[in-house]
């Protein structure tokens, strides 16, 4: 099945370097996602794809095959996975979610072979952007959103995208390189980044977190869509692709 290839995606798989025979694995993975983008991208190249995630409520969200293999493990905790064991290790939106981010890159540093790749792709929540005419409104369930925990995470920072690059590379392990690429919508429909984080942002409501009202999300989401129907509507969110190859 041939995978939704968004502009992020694209970036993400050109970065990429695998040598024949290759084991991967997706730090935090949700779903096969990512894993099934790669080995459509490098076929005859991937003999072992590792999805790990703290819950496998996201597992059966698209078919996957063999090689891919997706297993549950709190990355906030030593990894278990075997030393020199990876080619290319990514992790997208997980290391904001991870108190002690020093040792979950020796994890990533110990799991990966000799001249392996890491990829983290993470975000800035608090630059994420739409326009709309409730400016108030809207920088107020954004905020909102970028500074509440869910019960799931270990830590919480909304500005990890700006970080990932001096963690990394603070660490001494690795060959450190950084990126930006902004994922930038003028249409509000499903299945747009805009549109599902939109949506992903009414767990602040459902879960009685006390941040943001019923209303108020009502009243973003009734935003949103007069924007679009104007013309007006605009998303942009950050993202910053860190790439390390291990020393």
């Amino acid at each position: 099945m041939k995978m939704y290839q968004s502009s992020l995606n694209q970036v993400i798989y050109k970065m990429i370097h695998l040598p024949k025979n290759s084991s991967i694995v997706d730090l935090g993975c949700r779903n096969a996602g990512y894993l099934n983008g790669i080995i459509e991208t490098f076929p005859d190249k991937v003999v072992k794809a590792v999805g790990i995630d703290v819950t496998d409520k996201e597992f059966d969200a698209i078919p996957y095959s063999s090689p891919v293999e997706l297993k549950i493990m709190n990355c906030a905790k030593p990894l278990e996975l075997e030393d020199n064991a990876f080619d290319l290790v990514l992790a997208k939106d997980l290391l904001e979610c991870i108190t002690d981010k020093l040792t979950f890159v020796k994890e990533i540093y110990r799991i990966l072979k000799p001249g392996g790749m890491v990829l983290c792709i993470n975000t800035d929540f608090d630059s994420t952007i739409y326009n709309g005419e409730n400016k108030d409104l809207i920088t107020k369930v954004l905020h909102a959103y970028a500074i509440t925990k869910q019960s799931w995470m270990d830590d919480l920072d909304s500005w990890m995208g700006r970080r990932t690059y001096s963690i990394f590379h603070n660490s001494g392990l690795f060959k450190s390189s950084i990126m930006v690429h902004s994922i930038v919508e003028t249409e509000y429909a499903e299945g747009k980044f805009g549109y599902d984080f939109s949506k992903n942002i009414g767990w602040l409501v459902e879960e009685n977190t006390g941040v943001l009202t019923k209303e108020e999300y009502t009243q973003f989401i009734n935003n949103l869509i007069e924007a679009h129907k104007s013309g007006t509507y605009l998303y942009s969110k950050p993202y910053y692709i860190y790439q390390g190859i291990k020393k």
